[in-house]
C-alpha cells in the first residue's frame, strides 16, 4: 500500500532496516549513550538551537501530557489556544493536574488572528503557561508560532508548542520564536518509525520545573529524569536502541535535502491542483506545507474517495472531529514526497473522481506534470 496520508508516513528502506539490528545493551554500554546524546543534539540542530533536547520512549502524545505534568501545579492558570481539533486537547491534561484551563478559541479555518489575541491578553494575561499547536493536522493549518510565542513571552508566559506534524517540514527557530517547550514526533516529517517523542526545552522552562512547590507527579514523564538524571546510570529507563538508530539515520537523510523548501514546493503544487480542478480547500489562510485538507464535494463523504483509492493501493486520510467525513487529506510529508508517488496519486484520483461521478475542471495528473516542469 502506498502511504500518502497525514502521518505516520512511509519510511525509507534503510531507516526501517535498522529496526531489525541489535548492537548493544543501552542500559550499560557507555558507547550507546554517546550515540543517543548525538541524536539529541541533531534534534536541537533541526530547531536551530543549542537548547537541550531529549528523546522520550512513547508516541508524541506522551510528550504533550508530560509538558503539562511538569509545568502545571494545582490552581495554575493555563491559556489553551485552540483553532483546531488538537488545540483544545491540552485542556484535558491541565485538568488532570489540577490546573485551570482557559480555552481561547479562534476560527478553525484560519490561523490565529494576532491582533485579536493581543487584545485578549491586554485584558487578561495572568497565565503561567500557554499551549498551542503549530500544525493543526486535521484542518491543514500552520499557525504563526513566532508571532504568538513572542507575544506570550512578553507577558512572561511559558509556552508549549505541539509541533508533531510540523517539525522537519515547516521552518522552526526555537530561540527566535521564544518557545519554551517544543514537542515533536518521530513518525511525521522526519519519517522514522512511530514510538519516539522529541522534546526541546528552554532554560526558563527548566527553572519553572526546578522551582515547583511539589515534585512532578510522575516518574516516567518527569523531564528532570531526561536532562538531569544522576543515579549511576545514563538513563532512568531502558531506551530502545533500534528506534534511536532509525531516528538518527532519518535525521541525516532529512538534513541531506532542504526539507522545508521541499515541503513548501509540494504543498503549493497540491493546493493549486485542487483549486484549479474546482475543489475548495478547508483552510482559508495559514495553509500547512506538510499536508492539505480538501473539502469533499456535496453529495459525497470522505470514505467514498478513500475506499476507492485503497482499492488502487493508495492510503490518504479523512478529516477529524466534526469534519471527519467532510474533508480528505493528503500528506506531502517526509518520505511520502517523491515525483513518482504523487504522479501515481493524481493518476488514480482522476480515475476515482470519474468512477464516483465527481466532476473536475482539469486532469489532476496532467496539471501535476505541467506544474512540476516549471
Amino acid at each position: 500500500m502506498k502511504i500518502l496520508c497525514a502521518g505516520p508516513t512511509s519510511i525509507d528502506d534503510e531507516v526501517m532496516a535498522l529496526m531489525g539490528k541489535s548492537f548493544t545493551n543501552p542500559d550499560i554500554d557507555p558507547e550507546y549513550e554517546k550515540i543517543h546524546r548525538r541524536v539529541e543534539r541533531k534534534i536541537s540542530k533541526l530547531l536551530k538551537t543549542e537548547a537541550t533536547s531529549f528523546i522520550m520512549l512513547g508516541e508524541g502524545m506522551i510528550g504533550l501530557e508530560a509538558a503539562i505534568c511538569n509545568l502545571v501545579e494545582a490552581g495554575d492558570r493555563v491559556l489553551v489556544l485552540n483553532n483546531g481539533v488538537f488545540g483544545a486537547g491540552f485542556a484535558d491534561f491541565v485538568k488532570f493536574y489540577d490546573g485551570v484551563a482557559q480555552i481561547y478559541e479562534d476560527d478553525f479555518r484560519r490561523g490565529f488572528d494576532i491582533e485579536k489575541l493581543k487584545n485578549f491578553l491586554a485584558k487578561d494575561h495572568d497565565f503561567k503557561v500557554a499551549t498551542m499547536v503549530h500544525c493543526e493536522t486535521p484542518s491543514g493549518i500552520t499557525n504563526d508560532v513566532k508571532s504568538i510565542c513572542n507575544l506570550l513571552n512578553s507577558y512572561g508566559i511559558i509556552t508549549v508548542v505541539d509541533t508533531v506534524s510540523g517539525m522537519g517540514g515547516e521552518d522552526f527557530d526555537f530561540d527566535d520564536y521564544k518557545v519554551d517547550i517544543a514537542i515533536g514526533g518521530s513518525q511525521k516529517c522526519i519519517s522514522a518509525p512511530t514510538g519516539l517523542t522529541l522534546v526541546t526545552i528552554s532554560e526558563d522552562a527548566k527553572k519553572v520545573i526546578a522551582n515547583r512547590k511539589k515534585p512532578v507527579p510522575s516518574y516516567y514523564m518527569n523531564f528532570l529524569n531526561y536532562y538531569d538524571y544522576s543515579d549511576g546510570f545514563a538513563f532512568p529507563y531502558t531506551m530502545n536502541e533500534n528506534l534511536t538508530y532509525a531516528l538518527d539515520l532519518a535525521l541525516d537523510k532529512l538534513f541531506e535535502r532542504d526539507s522545508v523548501a521541499l515541503h513548501k514546493k509540494y504543498a503549493e503544487v497540491t493546493r493549486k491542483i485542487f483549486e484549479d480542478a474546482g475543489f475548495e480547500l478547508y483552510a482559508k489562510d495559514s495553509r500547512a506545507n506538510t499536508l492539505t485538507a480538501v473539502m469533499v464535494p456535496e453529495g459525497f463523504i470522505a470514505e467514498d474517495i478513500l475506499e476507492a483509492l485503497r482499492k488502487r493501493g493508495i492510503l490518504i486520510s479523512k478529516g477529524a472531529g466534526n469534519i471527519f467525513e467532510k474533508v480528505f487529506r493528503i500528506g506531502h510529508m517526509g518520505n511520502n514526497i517523491s515525483y513518482e508517488n504523487f504522479l501515481e496519486l493524481y493518476e488514480k484520483l482522476d480515475e476515482v473522481f470519474k468512477e464516483l461521478g465527481i466532476k473536475t475542471k482539469i486532469s489532476l495528473k496532467k496539471e501535476f506534470e505541467k506544474l512540476m516542469e516549471k
